[in-house]
């Protein structure tokens, strides 16, 4: 799980968080990585980082959507 408190939002630490876990995966031998999220939490964030939805579940939770998001490393 990754959490990033909202007065260190916006600072790049998200971005930095995902760009060495990513490189991880990289050196383990992955070639894509995949993650949920809600349309409460940050899916705008993902997609700007090169990750695409590839499933959704609607009003779950009710209201909300859950997206499942892919990227080619």
């Amino acid at each position: 799980l990754m959490f990033v408190k909202d007065d260190l939002r916006g600072h790049g630490f998200g971005r930095q968080l995902m760009a060495r876990a990513e490189e991880e995966a990289r050196k383990r031998g992955a070639k894509n990585v995949y993650l949920d999220t809600f349309s409460f939490q940050a899916p705008d964030f993902y997609k700007k980082l090169g990750y695409r939805v590839f499933g959704e579940l609607k009003d779950f939770p009710p209201g909300q959507t859950r997206y499942f998001m892919t990227k080619s490393l």
